[in-house]
């Protein structure tokens, strides 16, 4: 619901404070509503395994206590020190629109405890948990049935005692204590944290029908091995009525004890698990969205992963995650940069409580490292479902492949590399090459990184890993290099990025200067050349090219049993193509003039060879689809071997290459054509004397597209704005743009995006450091658009 940026704000002019007996009526409605304490439930329920016919059940007094502390902790958050503030908010159409009311705590204080203004109150010892930020902690709307919902944000979980999922099994007390809670594999998490609702092919486990008809469908989200809730939301209206309602369910009545009742953990199986479709939970708050963002710390960066950092004085530890929860993750080292969860605890199996809590956090790290949080494909995830959460086959395989990269990270003794140090010589380097070229500032920190700090890593040593620094993004660290006056920075035009822009360099700094004496010493000594540290890197006169690339069709590879290590190009060139069946034009051809030979088709020396019944199926005869009208189906009975190369290479599956040139670097392999570079002009509506240009695509070249539309700018002195979402137009891919300049600039794009300067006269195309190859560049002008000449 709030994963789009600013989703948490619009509609509300101000945060209104609410008054005691508000929040007094707010308290109560919170236990009945939203955590279901002390409410007495409507449906039957089964009784514990533990109880016997006298009443008498095992569990009752650490569910007493349970409970006696959640309701300490939302007197605390509602009753005792800061304010309550009430938002009010219009959400989307895609959040089922409507307005809905966000509840804020504000911080409280060192050493605030409860007013004591109600029961339980008094002999509270605690506080509410965040000292340093606002959180919020309520959200009521209106659902589709018109009813009002009261559901407790993430904040608010993350300070209440998580849900025991054996709860579930036995519902041991009538009276629950918080949402039911489902519990997904880490993976999966990645994909909720960027906006996504949860699949039901994603949940490894489900709470019963009686349970989510107490809390009317409201559950929690967590993953394996870290109970902690990374998300609230609602059941989807259909699973919750088909599972709960249905009059075929074997569970509607509720009472496990009637004779012949299916349990219902065998019923779930039937809407949730590996293989069903459809969305099972509709998120409303997750960790890694929009009201996450503006509740993080000042010192919490742009994904607040400041899990590292030290606690300060009166900050609160949460117990379960062992962090404060001012870290802007809750206080849990397994929420990581607001992208995905990982596990704090061993659930292999065999004694989970007494696991070595030292291991902890290694073990979260290295499960960052081997989630692929980039992935768009979701490559993985599908293996994720396939057991149900009682069951370690899963983590054991994961505790494999961790131990396995534990044992090759270390493999020949090898030292370990300081990342800290590559980033902080890299860094070094690019501001002198700067000062000593005539490079001007400001300059986007962007662009800054990819043209001119990344070039500058040596390329004979170890390469920079971002993410194993102590920094984790370039943000932080530019920052302190701010902080020591080294360079200055400059915000964005809106002001919500302060490092958006590199807008000077102290060389006058001491550590500039040090660093620049012991980066002379070490090139004398290696005997190197002197001149590189007053050349720009390498990287400014590179260039993209577009290799043609082919893939043997499998069935064409099985018929004429050709050789799979030759198909899968296992003798390729370059590591980027190894086994990845992407051969070049000389490898294809190649292919079929051993099949030539193996097969013994030479006819003589004139050149001809025969063709055999497996290259006329697979070569010359055309299916139905691809049948020219009037031509001839039958084989020939031999070809000119060139004709045979040339209807070869046309039988196979195009492909293509993104090639750095020089060095011959490959930075990118897929099948079909390159994604073009669409430039479009059009008139602008209701003159046709006015032009403008739109441009979309340049990201899969590692163009930014803010940083573009500035340039573009600067350069041609017109207006740009950059539309994420434009209407009557085809649709973008997630974090793709599309840029709208004023202007018929057809020709002036493509000579900058390019680098042929020679396209154009136009004094703004000079020195750009885009490089494009020319044929990725896609003008298109509208009806009645004429074409511009050289000026």
């Amino acid at each position: 619901m709030f994963h789009k940026s600013g989703s948490s704000t619009i509609g509300g002019k101000k945060d209104v404070p609410l008054r005691k007996s508000d929040r007094r009526r707010l308290r109560d409605r919170v236990l009945a509503e939203a955590l279901f304490v002390g409410v007495t439930a409507g449906d039957v329920v089964p009784p514990s395994r533990g109880q016997d016919e006298g009443g008498g059940g095992g569990g009752t007094t650490t569910t007493t206590t349970t409970t006696t502390t959640i309701r300490l902790v939302v007197d605390d958050a509602i009753l005792s020190g800061g304010e309550i503030l009430s938002r009010k908010l219009r959400l989307s159409s895609s959040s089922g629109g409507g307005c809905a009311t966000l509840f804020l705590r504000t911080p409280s204080c060192e050493g605030g405890g409860s007013s004591g203004t109600d029961v339980g109150a008094s002999s509270s010892s605690s506080s509410w948990p965040y000292r340093r930020t606002v959180q919020p902690i309520l959200l009521e709307h209106e659902d589709g049935d018109r009813k009002v919902r009261l559901i407790p944000l993430v904040p608010l979980l993350a300070a209440l005692p998580p849900r025991d999922d054996d709860d579930d099994d036995d519902d041991d007390d009538a009276n629950h204590r918080i949402p039911p809670n489902v519990v997904v594999h880490p993976e999966v998490s990645k994909y909720l944290c960027r906006g996504a609702d949860l699949m039901r092919s994603g949940m490894r486990s489900f709470p019963p029908p009686w349970a989510l008809r107490r809390s009317g469908g409201i559950v929690t989200v967590s993953v394996i091995g870290n109970p902690q809730p990374m998300a609230v939301g609602t059941v989807e209206p259909g699973l919750f009525r088909d599972y709960c309602y249905s009059k075929k369910s074997a569970n509607r009545g509720g009472a496990a004890g009637d004779g012949g009742v299916v349990d219902w953990r065998t019923e779930a199986k039937n809407f949730v698990g590996p293989g069903k479709k459809g969305v099972g939970v509709i998120i409303v708050n997750c960790y890694g969205d929009d009201l996450w963002r503006g509740s993080l710390p000042p010192k919490a960066g742009s994904f607040g992963c400041v899990n590292g950092s030290p606690p300060t004085v009166g900050d609160v530890i949460n117990p379960l995650g062992g962090g404060a929860y001012d870290d802007g993750n809750y206080g849990n080292d397994g929420f990581v940069e607001g992208k995905v969860v990982v596990p704090i605890m061993d659930v292999g199996g065999g004694s989970d409580k007494d696991s070595d809590e030292d291991g902890d956090e290694d073990a979260a790290a290295e499960m960052v490292g081997r989630l692929d949080v980039s992935d768009p494909a979701g490559k993985g995830s599908a293996a994720a479902f396939d057991d149900a959460p009682t069951d370690a086959a899963d983590d054991d395989d994961l505790d494999g492949q961790e131990s396995d990269l534990r044992e090759g990270s270390n493999e020949g003794g090898e030292t370990e590399v300081d990342h800290n140090k590559i980033l902080s010589d890299a860094c070094y380097a690019s501001l002198l090459l700067l000062l000593s070229s005539k490079t001007t500032l400001p300059m986007p920190v962007s662009t800054f990184y990819a043209k001119h700090l990344l070039p500058a890593i040596p390329t004979t040593g170890p390469r920079l890993d971002m993410k194993r620094t102590s920094y984790k993004k370039i943000g932080p660290f530019l920052k302190e290099m701010e902080s020591n006056g080294v360079i200055k920075l400059g915000a964005s035009k809106d002001g919500k990025d302060r490092c958006a822009f590199l807008s000077d360099i102290a060389k006058d700094n001491p550590m500039l200067i040090r660093f620049k004496k012991n980066w002379k010493k070490e090139i004398e000594a290696s005997g190197g050349d002197l001149s590189a540290m007053k050349s720009p890197p390498a990287s400014q006169g590179t260039k993209l090219a577009v290799v043609d690339l082919f893939i043997v069709p499998h069935n064409v590879s099985k018929a004429l049993q050709l050789d799979m290590g030759a198909v899968m190009a296992a003798n390729a060139k370059t590591d980027e193509r190894k086994g990845t069946g992407f051969l070049t034009k000389t490898e294809c051809r190649a292919l079929i003039e051993d099949y030539i030979e193996k097969e013994g088709l030479v006819v003589d020396r004139s050149g001809r060879v025969l063709v055999n019944g497996p290259l006329c199926d697979e070569v010359f005869r055309r299916s139905k689809k691809t049948k020219i009208p009037g031509q001839s189906t039958d084989c020939p009975n031999d070809v000119e071997r060139k004709d045979l190369i040339e209807k070869w290479i046309e039988r196979m599956d195009k492909g293509h290459a993104l090639v750095q040139m020089p060095g011959s670097k490959i930075l990118h392999l897929g099948r079909g054509p390159p994604t073009p570079v669409n430039i479009e002009v059009e008139f602008r509506q209701g003159n046709r004397k006015k032009f403008l240009t739109r441009i979309r695509g340049m990201e899969e070249y590692g163009v930014d597209g803010e940083s573009l539309s500035q340039d573009i700018s600067h350069r041609f002195a017109c207006s740009s704005t950059i539309e994420t979402n434009p209407v009557g137009r085809p649709a973008l891919k997630k974090g793709r743009v599309e840029l709208v300049l004023q202007g018929h600039l057809s020709e002036e794009l493509n000579a900058l995006l390019s680098g042929d300067e020679t396209l154009t006269s136009h004094g703004g195309v000079k020195g750009g450091e885009y490089n494009l190859p020319k044929s990725v560049i896609n003008i298109v002008l509208r009806k009645g658009v004429p074409a511009r000449k050289k000026r």
